[in-house]
């Protein structure tokens, strides 16, 4: 994501200073100083090294993910989600989109308490989501929320107009109904249907990429002359609210007099993956390349075994 924000000429949004604090509900479980050791020294005293096993966990998850990029870049493309994974990291993180990132940090010795002290609040604050989630979407918001993230100035989605606008591409402003499967000459044809301000149309195209989730009530998008049929996909997503209120926090209801203290937590597909800017973009990514080799019939770019040994040899 580096890459297109520099691409696009965008900059990065400056982080908003604070402190940090976990609060139980009736006090507060931890709070961040303004030094470092003593932060250490407090993590250490409440959690002995479960931290440091978090951090572990999380480092091996993030080295053997940042594969893909390499793999795109030599123009390797996957046919699904169960291909790219076993690609990364073998079973293991096949496995780890099937148990739930409590499971599996217990399992590498992180204390119940932790996981019920920060973990569940890191998850609750941003998937709304218990320590039940999968293990592998817990590894990727654990790692975004450890510093190391930033986000564009004016917004991320800058960088999905300011690529949508780099690739001069004809934008159809209608929303799309339906794809019904034809052949022309032995190949097939897919026509798209859309409805705008103008009415119905549709167009013919060689290649279809569905963006929109598939799954019960998420939308009324129809496939014809498919065989087999395209069903509704299995799993349904969780609606999240947000309600954004102008004013300030009452500080005093924690014991502080200074409310700009907290980024208060409170401690109560690729989407079906892990949702974040960055595995959108992988997805995005993986979809060009296995369109692109698949038009151009270099089958020897999808779905291959043993990359890291053959991106090694090719470079």
């Amino acid at each position: 994501m580096q890459d297109f924000v520099k691409i696009l000429g965008l900059k990065h949004r400056r982080e908003v200073a604070g402190k940090s604090a976990i609060f139980s509900g009736e006090h507060f479980v931890l709070e961040e100083t303004d030094w470092y050791l003593l932060n250490l020294f407090r993590l250490w005293w409440h959690y002995g090294i479960s931290f440091l096993r978090l951090q572990m966990w999380v480092e091996e998850v993030m080295e053997k993910f940042m594969r893909i990029y390499k793999y795109q870049a030599h123009g390797y493309a996957f046919s699904s989600l169960e291909e790219l994974l076993r690609s990364l990291g073998g079973d293991t993180f096949v496995n780890m989109t099937q148990r739930s990132v409590a499971e599996s940090l217990l399992e590498v010795g992180v204390t119940q308490r932790f996981v019920d002290d920060v973990i569940a609040a890191v998850l609750r604050s941003s998937y709304g989501q218990s320590v039940l989630v999968p293990a592998f979407a817990g590894a990727m918001l654990l790692a975004g929320s450890q510093g190391s993230t930033w986000a564009v100035e004016g917004g991320n989605k800058l960088v999905c107009s300011g690529l949508l606008k780099l690739t001069k591409a004809n934008i159809i402003p209608a929303r799309v109904t339906g794809v019904s499967l034809h052949s022309s000459e032995g190949r097939a044809l897919y026509q798209v249907h859309y409805e705008g301000s103008e009415g119905q149309g549709s167009a013919f195209y060689d290649m279809v990429v569905v963006t929109t989730p598939l799954h019960p009530n998420r939308s009324n998008f129809t496939f014809e002359n498919f065989k087999p049929p395209i069903a509704d996909f299995p799993g349904a997503f969780q609606p999240s609210v947000t309600s954004v209120v102008h004013g300030y926090l009452n500080s005093s209801y924690f014991g502080f007099p200074d409310p700009q203290l907290e980024n208060l937590f409170y401690l109560s597909g690729v989407e079906w993956v892990a949702s974040s800017m960055e595995m959108i973009a992988v997805a995005a990514k993986n979809v060009a390349l296995l369109a692109y080799n698949r038009w151009y019939q270099d089958l020897e770019k999808i779905d291959q075994k043993d990359l890291m040994h053959k991106v090694k040899t090719e470079l």
